[in-house]
């Protein structure tokens, strides 16, 4: 074993704290390639006392002939319900993180629950690896649960997904079984034809530390190989595609976009896509024609600003021929058009880039989502859905596109070994600051007597179409332990609508007494009025490239709560610009709101104030519109890539 190539390796042990009312004592590992000097432990944001040892005995996962060392961390602070536990190494990396709670008699908890997928020795196809089920400890939800693989480093699941079937099935009533669901998606990419037998096993921990973990599992993961034939009949499209293209004649107007976008229902990427277009079609004189395959609402917004919009139909990714076919149409759509350059929106509308490629028109493609391909394909096709020839070409779409669009640094990051690097730029999202402005005319109190809450109350806010990702069920529990200390909180999630999900979160409302102290609201096209009713912001998403609330919140000079998530911490920098908690963790959850709340409303103003200094650059939509104006007209005049210039 040569020592430098040891990487750095760091964990808590959350069973061996001791949080009282004004001390916290913790333990934990380490592995370094130069021993522990110079790492550091913070309790509760306070920089701890540490006792370092050489470590006896092997640490789960890591291998036994390497140094360990195990630490004992002591620190004076004012949290009487829980703290947050930081180690990082000496040159500041955060190596781990976690939040303790209050000791406990620390026995095994007793579990409830099933693995309801995959099934003992499970015959699997796809790249991607589910684990679902439902698990409770005590009784009572975990605070966390992971997912191992192969002795890999850990998935956390998304917690709290909607389960009425244990509700029902349990005996007596157990307020928490309908929200005891969880699931965990970790991609183990493979080639196509690709065979591979995992071990995988499920470990979970109560809020006070102590763990459970289920029995090794095993599976077998096959992605299915592609079909010859097909790939020679979608050649042979995209040959008849070429032999029409040769026909289509149009003048080429380089300040005519078409967009491709995925919808035009109400969504956060639809609402991204209008204010974009009301810049370009507006300030910069760009004309616009957009194309979807799904209509929607947005779809009369976007004709008032004088786009013209054309709904194809849904295109099919099941099946390469058909996928050729529908590329083809949209080429020749394209062609007709006399479009100078081609405007994508969203990851899983690859098939707009594949036809601007095969029209010969230079592309921009924004790529708001920060999932896998795997986990991408399996949330919009299912485990087996994208057919591997049709996966080839959105990869190949990834490599080639003219311009891939990022909002956050972290997703160009995650996409970058996809494409080039001077093919992939940031542009952070920016809103429209004039209503803004508007809405903080009227005092906070006169808004909260309109939307009907309590005036003296401390208001957190949550704004999202709500769903699992969103982190809604969490929110509600960890916000129903903090009330314990802060009676007078109230908690609105804007973003309710018919669903599982929602139902299910109604219904633990009701069942927790809660009330009168949650707000849920169904979705609104402007929630100025809520952000202008707000004490805190609370963003409890586990998948989020740079939300746009967040934005909004710090606009409205409201501090800011964020699961530390992609680009959160791009603009957020924990203790100082809001407060940020390591998402899919409960615990994590209950004491960043507990953070927030603690400090005196004084502080939480200069927070908020710092946090809108920090994004004052790019906050104005303004220089959104002036960007992606630069960005188009570049591509279409061949000017906007090394590519283009060589």
């Amino acid at each position: 074993m040569i020592v430098r190539e040891l990487p750095w390796l760091a964990g808590v042990d959350a069973g061996s704290a001791s949080v009282t009312a004004d001390r916290i004592s913790v333990g934990g590992w380490l592995v370094s390639p130069t021993g522990p000097d110079g790492s550091t432990v913070r309790l509760g944001g306070q920089v701890a006392r540490v006792h370092w040892e050489r470590g006896t005995t092997a640490v789960p996962g890591v291998p036994p002939d390497w140094p360990t060392w195990v630490w004992r961390a002591e620190a004076e602070v004012d949290q009487p319900v829980g703290a947050e536990v930081t180690i990082t190494a000496p040159d500041g990396t955060e190596l781990g993180r976690t939040a303790v709670w209050p000791e406990s008699t620390f026995r095994e908890p007793s579990p409830l629950g099933e693995i309801d997928f995959p099934a003992v020795d499970a015959e699997l196809t796809g790249d991607l690896m589910v684990v679902s089920g439902w698990l409770l400890l005590d009784g009572k939800l975990p605070s966390r649960i992971e997912v191992e693989i192969d002795g890999a480093a850990p998935q956390r699941a998304r917690l709290m997904l909607p389960r009425p079937d244990v509700t029902s099935a349990l005996p007596g009533s157990i307020r928490q079984a309908g929200l005891s669901g969880y699931e965990a998606r970790v991609p183990l990419p493979m080639a196509p034809g690709d065979r591979r037998k995992i071990t995988f096993r499920v470990r979970a921990w109560t809020r006070d530390g102590r763990e459970w973990s289920s029995p090794t599992r095993y599976a077998t993961l096959r992605r299915r190989p592609a079909d010859r034939r097909d790939a020679e009949a979608a050649a042979r499209a995209s040959a008849f595609t070429d032999e029409l293209l040769a026909r289509v004649k149009a003048a080429v107007d380089t300040d005519h976009v078409l967009v491709v976008t995925h919808s035009l229902r109400v969504g956060g990427g639809q609402f991204w896509l209008s204010e974009l277009l009301r810049h370009l079609s507006g300030p910069h004189g760009h004309k616009v024609t957009l194309v979807s395959p799904e209509d929607g609402p947005l779809r009369a917004e976007l004709e008032d600003l004088g786009v013209t919009v054309h709904v194809t139909g849904h295109h099919r990714v099941q099946d390469a021929v058909q996928y050729a076919a529908y590329v083809g149409e949209l080429a020749m759509l394209a062609t007709a058009t006399g479009a100078g350059v081609v405007l994508v929106n969203t990851l899983g509308m690859f098939a707009g880039v594949d036809a601007a490629m095969r029209a010969g028109l230079p592309v921009a493609w924004v790529i708001h989502e920060s999932f896998s391909l795997e986990d991408f394909a399996y949330l919009n096709w299912g485990m087996d859905g994208l057919d591997p020839l049709v996966r080839e070409r959105w990869e190949h779409c990834l490599a080639d596109a003219d311009q891939l669009v990022f909002v956050a640094d972290a997703t160009r990051e995650m996409f970058l070994p996809r494409s080039r690097s001077r093919r992939c730029v940031t542009v952070r999202y920016g809103i429209d600051l004039v209503p803004v402005k508007q809405a903080q005319y009227d005092s906070k109190e006169a808004v909260r007597r309109e939307l009907g809450l309590p005036e003296d109350a401390t208001v957190l806010l949550n704004i999202g179409v709500s769903e699992p990702r969103k982190g809604h069920a969490p929110l509600l529990l960890a916000f129903e332990q903090v009330r314990s200390t802060h009676p007078d909180a109230h908690l609105v999630i804007v973003g309710m609508h018919e669903s599982p999900y929602c139902d299910a979160l109604e219904d633990y409302v009701e069942a927790a007494g809660l009330t009168g102290s949650v707000s849920l609201v169904p979705i609104v096209r402007d929630p100025l009025r809520w952000l202008r009713a707000a004490d805190l912001f609370v963003n409890s998403s586990d998948i989020e490239s740079l939300p746009r609330s967040i934005l909004e919140a710090m606009a409205f000079r409201v501090p800011v709560v964020a699961a530390d998530v992609f680009g959160t911490r791009e603009i957020i920098s924990d203790s100082e610009s809001g407060w940020l908690f390591v998402p899919n963790d409960l615990s994590a959850l209950t004491v960043g709101l507990l953070r927030a709340l603690d400090t005196p409303p004084a502080a939480r103003e200069r927070i908020a104030e710092r946090a809108l200094a920090g994004v004052g650059a790019f906050l104005d939509s303004t220089h959104y519109g002036q960007e992606f104006s630069t960005i188009l007209k570049g591509l279409a005049r061949g000017t906007g890539t090394e590519e283009r210039d060589a």
